[in-house]
């Protein structure tokens, strides 16, 4: 029961982060003037990865855990989909989100990245958003199980 309250606690906390990322601070690049864009994206970028590389490399152990725990009343097709979530989230992180970033320290300020930004985290937001659902579910099934 604490590896699923631990994913779901990690699960939530990133969840809450990507949907702020979404909603206010990504849409806030187009904001930036031109002339400060590279070394804004390039704090951004340093600042960011101090922020989310440690709960999110948590929250990839805690997945492989609850992917291979078994207990009784264990929906193996429910865990499977949290997993699937997370790779979503590294693929799109790794291959789609890290190279716009890489692209705006290279160009600086491109609206056209920017919105390319904005669009494709929608992937990780939905990613993250149903991953804390499902792990609510499965938790709630958890203790229906148990009572």
């Amino acid at each position: 029961m604490l590896l699923l309250v631990l994913n779901l606690v990690v699960s939530a906390v990133l969840t809450g982060l990507i949907w702020f990322v979404q909603i206010v601070h990504y849409p806030l690049f187009l904001k930036i003037p031109a002339t400060a864009f590279k070394d804004f994206q390039m704090q951004h970028m340093h600042t960011t990865t101090q922020v989310v590389s440690v709960p999110m490399l948590v929250e990839l152990l805690l997945s492989i855990g609850l992917l291979t725990a078994t207990y009784p009343g264990k929906s193996t097709f429910t865990h499977y989909c949290v997993f699937v979530c997370i790779v979503i989230i590294w693929l799109v992180t790794f291959f789609i989100s890290v190279p716009i970033h890489n692209q705006l320290v290279l160009l600086g300020y491109n609206e056209s990245l920017i919105k390319q930004l904005v669009t494709t985290n929608w992937l990780r937001t939905f990613a993250w958003t149903l991953r804390t659902l499902l792990l609510l579910y499965i938790l709630t099934r958890y203790l229906e199980f148990y009572k």
